[in-house]
């Protein structure tokens, strides 16, 4: 009896955290995603600018054509060029109402959100091939089925000169305590924590530009490093 109550006490937080997940995981998600992307800013501001400058399938004064893949809390359309054309593709509709919300926080009303499509990131149904001068993706690759279909249906849509800018989570293969800490988050919460690294050098872009940075929140350090960069579609 006294082994059964102790498993009991030690799954009991477990438990309790999935149903927390199960029934609040969109408040519980923007509110990480937010601190994350606050403690990346000045960092992804840095990103935007020279990657954007990089984009050479855009005619001078037309609108960029942006995919982002996984809209989030739209934490980036503030750094997107101004009166740019945006498809929003996401597997889910959770995270529309921030989508409103960052426009008018940050007055993007500028940009033009065309389309958006409910889509898996493997497939991007609906997205022409050749379409796109810019494609964004940040923390999303840890959720996905097949990464290399993801990089292979990014690569597609981007246009001949086109980019992809990209910022995400990796396992720490330096530090040992946290990459104990991040196999245990994984089982617990089913954030996957992968060599991302490897993951994007896997894919079809052209003059990968891959850096890490390590956030100092205490509360989000767990899934340092973050490899961020861009790569090109010649």
């Amino acid at each position: 009896m006294f082994w059964i109550y102790l498993i009991g006490v030690m799954l009991m937080p477990i438990v309790a955290l999935k149903l927390f997940m199960k029934y609040f995981s969109g408040t519980f998600l923007s509110l990480i995603m937010k601190l994350m992307h606050s403690n990346i800013e000045t960092v992804k501001t840095k990103l935007f600018d020279e990657a954007i400058s990089k984009i050479k399938s855009n005619k001078k004064n037309e609108r960029l054509e942006i995919l982002e893949l996984g809209i989030g809390t739209g934490e980036n359309f503030r750094h997107f060029p101004k009166g740019s054309n945006v498809t929003i593709l996401d597997k889910t509709d959770l995270f529309l109402p921030y989508l409103n919300e960052s426009i008018k926080k940050n007055n993007r009303n500028d940009l033009n959100v065309s389309k958006l499509v409910v889509s898996k990131a493997e497939e991007m149904v609906g997205i022409e091939s050749d379409s796109m001068d810019l494609v964004v993706h940040t923390f999303i690759l840890c959720s996905v089925d097949d990464h290399l279909k993801v990089m292979n249906q990014v690569y597609r849509v981007l246009k001949p000169g086109g980019v992809c800018i990209f910022m995400e989570h990796s396992i720490d293969n330096e530090n040992k305590k946290r990459k104990i800490l991040q196999k245990i988050m994984t089982v617990v919460l089913g954030d996957r924590f992968l060599d991302m690294r490897k993951i994007i050098s896997s894919g079809p872009l052209e003059e990968l530009q891959l850096k890490n940075y390590e956030m100092n929140n205490i509360f989000i350090s767990y899934v340092n490093p973050i490899v961020y960069g861009y790569g090109i579609k010649s």
